[in-house]
Order: C-alpha cells, then structure tokens, then sequence
C-alpha cells in the first residue's frame, strides 16, 4: 500500500503549510498551490490539481486542505485505517454541524463503530478525503470538466460519488481538525471536527472492526423510509429534521421540526425528557439519538462526539453564560439521556 498526499493551499495561508508537511511524515506530502490566488476564491481550483496529484505508484491518494491539523501518529492512524477500507472513499473529517454526517457520526460513536457511513445527500468531506487511486484520477478527470467559478468542490465531489454509487465511510474518531483560521470563501461559521483524535488516537487495531458494522448503520439511514431522519442541537434547542429519501430535497434546508411536537410520530413519548430549559433540550437530542443507535460495542468515542453537540449547538449568548461548568453539566445531561434509551427500534 502506498499512499500519496496533496495538500490544497493558497499562499495566504503560507505560515500553515510547513507545519501541515511535517505531521504528514514519514508520508510525503505535495503541495499544490492555487494557480489564481488573486482571483475568485474557488477552492474547486485548486482541488482540480490536487486530486490529478496523484503520485506514481500509488494506491491511495488523500487531499487535505491546508487549515487542516493532523492527530498525533497521523500517519500510523492513517495507514491502518486505510488497510482496514482498502477499497472505500475514507473521510478523515466530518463538521460537526454538518446537515446529515454529523448526526451520522455522533451515531456510529454512540453505537460504539470505528467507521460511520455518511449520507449522499450531505457535502462531501473535503477537508480530508481519500479515494482508491484510480478513482482520485477519475475525479480529478470529472472535476476538470466544471468551471473553476461553480466554487464548491466539496458540492462536486459528492456529486460524482453519488454519480458512481460510491459510498462514503468516515473514521471514528476523525483523524483531522481544522485549524482556526479565516475562511478564503467568506463563510462565517466556525468550523470543527465532529470527534477529533487529537494526542490520543486509538490502537490501530481499532481500525479492523467487522465491516457488518458499517452496514447494521448504513441500513438505518437512505432507506426510503418516510420516518428516516437526522436529530439536530441549534440554537439551544433539539430538532428532529426528516431527510425524506427519493425525494432530492437539499440536505442543508432550513426546515427542521422541534422534537416535542414530532416525537410522537417516531414512537416516543415526549413526557419522559427530564430537566427544564437548554439541558431539557440536551437531554433530549442524548435520548433520540440512543433511540435510534444499534449497540455494536464499547462506545469510548461517545462523550467527545456528545461534547462538540453541545458547543455547536448552542446559541452564542447560552454558550458565554454556561461556561465551561454549564457546557460540562449538559454533556452528561446528553449521556443520561442517551442511557435511558429505548432497547428496540422505535422508528416505523
């Protein structure tokens, strides 16, 4: 296995790229620098070339974005996972806000999983993604045929994954984060790992779980289920937000629906949450998810994923007001909701 590694950077974020070479040793990494850094911002620009990148005699080919920080062992963490999904398209990040992957995540952590199937609807991962080689060369093929000014690269990629049928996996616990630094696009959201490695990845034989694994939690998501759905913390409050599958409603819409009014419709009792105010809400979205979570070991990932729940999930204001105390309080408002799961499926 030989795996190559391009890192997307414009020159902006010069101070950053030196540092990101380091932490991918003893891989090389090759630095593909914007070939417009004074036009358009258009990260689809510069990935074009970084997923052409691919070294000779690779098998693999990852691309990292250049606000990308690496968990300690990066490569180590890397190569076992990659040999334990040899054939997959492996996200090594998923936002922790992200529409869908997120929640999807959250679950395989919950259900005690190394790897959590993403949806196909939901933006591709490019903040860290790897393809069989091959199929990097006919991305970069696909990529190269749309206009630099259609902008989203990580849009165009899931496209062409859902083009091809290639299901997308992410490791659990992500392998990257991303450094917190201005957006080149504008975007003023920030932006985090859903669970991050950080200095304490797993041993690397958590990496070669059963692959029956990843379909007990591929088949409870894009089934074609009126009910299926995603549960969301935002704005201090819990969401329920139903992706309806076949439909091609936009995985990012704004149309959610609070769960008190809508858990009836999943077979849930809305009585049973505890607590009054943001940690009601906590509790809430810890007891729907353990709803909807298959045990499938030891769930040591959990309370990481559960804690970037909560800070993303947060109004501003409640997140200043709780402090770390607070915020530390409602995570184990989450876990005791999610212990207090139902033992069955209680989706229709």
């Amino acid at each position: 296995m030989n795996i190559s590694i391009a890192i997307m950077h414009h020159p902006a974020r010069a101070h950053l790229v030196d540092a990101l070479v380091r932490s991918c040793l003893p891989l090389t990494a090759r630095v593909i620098t914007d070939p417009d850094p004074a036009g358009i911002r258009s990260p689809l620009r510069t990935a074009k070339r970084a997923w052409a990148a691919v070294a000779r005699g690779a098998t693999h080919h990852l691309v990292i974005q250049d606000d990308a920080l690496l968990c300690a062992d990066f490569a180590a963490q890397l190569t076992a996972a990659v040999a334990a999904r040899s054939g997959d398209v492996v996200a090594l990040y998923s936002d922790w806000n992200s529409p869908q992957n997120s929640y999807l995540v959250r679950r395989a952590a919950a259900a005690g999983a190394a790897w959590a199937p993403l949806s196909s609807s939901d933006w591709a991962p490019a903040v860290a993604l790897l393809m069989p080689a091959e199929l990097a060369r006919d991305l970069a093929a696909y990529l190269a045929t749309i206009p630099d000014d259609v902008i989203d690269d990580d849009e165009m990629i899931a496209k062409f994954c859902r083009e091809r049928g290639l299901p997308l996996l992410a490791t659990v616990p992500h392998l990257v984060e991303k450094a917190q630094v201005e957006s080149l696009t504008a975007h003023e959201d920030v932006y985090h790992a859903t669970v991050f490695a950080a200095r304490t990845p797993p041993p690397q034989d958590h990496w070669h779980r059963e692959p029956t694994q990843d379909a007990a939690l591929a088949g409870r998501f894009e089934r074609a289920d009126p009910w299926e759905h995603v549960v969301e913390l935002r704005g201090s409050r819990c969401y329920l937000r139903f992706t309806r599958p076949g439909t091609q409603e936009p995985s990012g819409h704004e149309y959610s629906w609070y769960w008190h009014d809508w858990a009836p419709l999943l077979g849930i009792d809305p009585e049973v949450v505890r607590g009054t105010g943001v940690a009601a809400e906590v509790w809430a979205a810890g007891y729907l998810l353990g709803a909807d979570t298959p045990s499938l070991g030891p769930v040591g990932w959990l309370r990481p994923a559960l804690a970037t729940w909560v800070e993303s999930g947060l109004r501003p204001a409640d997140r200043t007001s709780l402090g770390p105390d607070g915020r530390a309080t409602l995570v184990e408002a989450c876990l005791e909701g999610f212990a207090l799961r139902s033992t069955g499926d209680v989706t229709r």
